[in-house]
C-alpha cells in the first residue's frame, strides 16, 4: 500500500513538472498558420539574434526541468525518472541531427526514450530553429 502510495505521488509530481515543461509561449507567430513549414524547411542561417530568441524560449519553455544551462539540472529534473538530458554534453550531442532535435521539441522525448518531455507543437519554423540553434549552442565550446 505504501509502495503504491509514494508511486502515485511521484507521478504526480512527475505530471506537474511537465505541465510546467510545456507552458506554451502563445506570442510565437513565426511562420503563418497552414503555411506547411517544418524543421525539414531550408536551415536557417543562424545570427546572434536567432540564438538570443532561441535562449528566451529555451528559459520560459525547458529550462524548468533542463535548466537555464542546459545541463539537466532544473528545479523540477529531481523528480524526473529518467533525468532530463543535458545538452552541455558534446558527445550525445554530436549525435543528433537538426532535424531530430526539432523532432524531439516539436513531438516530445518519447521519441528518444524520454517519455517526460512533453511535446511543444505550438511552435513554429523560425522558433523551432531558433531553439534548435540555442540547444546545439550550449554543447559547443566557448570561443
Amino acid at each position: 500500500m505504501m509502495r503504491r502510495a509514494v508511486r502515485l505521488v511521484v507521478v504526480v509530481a512527475g505530471l506537474g513538472v511537465a505541465l510546467a515543461c510545456s507552458s506554451q509561449d502563445r506570442e510565437s507567430a513565426s511562420a503563418p498558420a497552414g503555411s506547411g513549414a517544418t524543421a525539414q524547411s531550408a536551415k536557417a542561417v543562424v545570427t546572434p539574434a536567432v540564438v538570443e530568441r532561441g535562449r528566451e524560449l529555451y528559459k520560459k519553455n525547458c529550462a524548468a526541468c533542463h535548466g537555464e544551462s542546459g545541463k539537466g539540472d532544473g528545479p523540477g529534473a529531481g523528480v524526473l525518472k529518467p533525468p532530463p538530458r543535458d545538452h552541455t554534453d558534446p558527445a550525445y550531442m554530436s549525435t543528433l541531427s537538426d532535424k531530430e532535435i526539432a523532432d524531439i521539441i516539436k513531438m516530445g522525448g518519447a521519441i528518444k526514450g524520454k517519455p517526460l518531455m512533453p511535446s511543444h507543437p505550438q511552435f513554429k519554423e523560425a522558433d523551432l530553429q531558433a531553439l534548435v540553434a540555442f540547444v546545439r549552442s550550449l554543447s559547443e565550446p566557448a570561443n
